[in-house]
């Protein structure tokens, strides 16, 4: 099965945006959080991997982006900050402490919620998105992912990106389209079919060396 195959599936009640590279992506991904904190709203960053959050974070340094790190021994500060780009792992944006803070922002304007990249398994994921959408259905829900990812890796990126290179595809821009995201969580879903017992690990690419067989 190719990564990009168009087949007919539900319309994912999410975005995705795809980039060549992980920087181009996490740049994308701090462009729309800026923009909307411009507007007074709230966007919150959200990583599955404590590897891929303390690289973010340090992505964040570097570029001089303010930031605030979630957590439910500081969310009263948290509800305090303004001007900020919130960051939190996955296991917290299901806790009771960040629903009620994120309930109180709402309140108050826009709530977006940007992820870095999938989760490898979509089963996992779906139940966090139905708990957002479930909660806040007017709140976008956007993934930012990259082709040089390991999810994007075993099934061919290479020829995906010669292919968008022939295309005229710059390093800044971006795929966008339900068909791919549809292709996306088919191409996870074929994964955690072969995936008898996870083993969770630190980073995404340590699941995927410990948890998908090499073909």
């Amino acid at each position: 099965m190719g990564l990009f195959s168009f087949l007919k599936s539900e319309k994912p009640t999410y975005t995705d945006r795809v980039w060549k590279t992980k920087p181009m992506a996490w740049r994308g991904m701090i462009t729309d959080a800026l923009t909307s904190i411009t507007k007074n709203e709230v966007s919150i960053v959200i990583t599955f991997f404590e590897k891929e959050q303390s690289e973010f974070l340090s992505f964040l340094t570097e570029k001089k982006v303010p930031y605030y790190q979630l957590s439910s021994e500081f969310a009263d500060e948290a509800s305090q900050q303004e001007k900020v780009v919130f960051v939190c792992d996955a296991s917290f944006i299901q806790s009771s402490a960040l629903l009620n803070l994120l309930k109180g922002w709402q309140v108050k304007g826009k709530v977006s919620f940007l992820f870095s990249g999938h989760y490898p398994l979509p089963s996992k994921e779906d139940k966090i998105i139905q708990k957002l959408t479930g909660a806040f259905p007017q709140c976008p829900i956007i993934f930012y992912s990259s082709l040089d990812e390991p999810a994007f890796e075993i099934f061919g990126s290479d020829r995906i990106v010669g292919l968008l290179d022939k295309m005229g595809m710059k390093e800044d821009e971006a795929i966008e389209h339900t068909l791919v995201s549809q292709s996306m969580k088919r191409a996870r879903t074929k994964v955690e079919s072969g995936v008898a017992k996870e083993i969770v690990t630190q980073s995404e690419e340590e699941w995927y060396a410990r948890n998908v067989k090499k073909r």
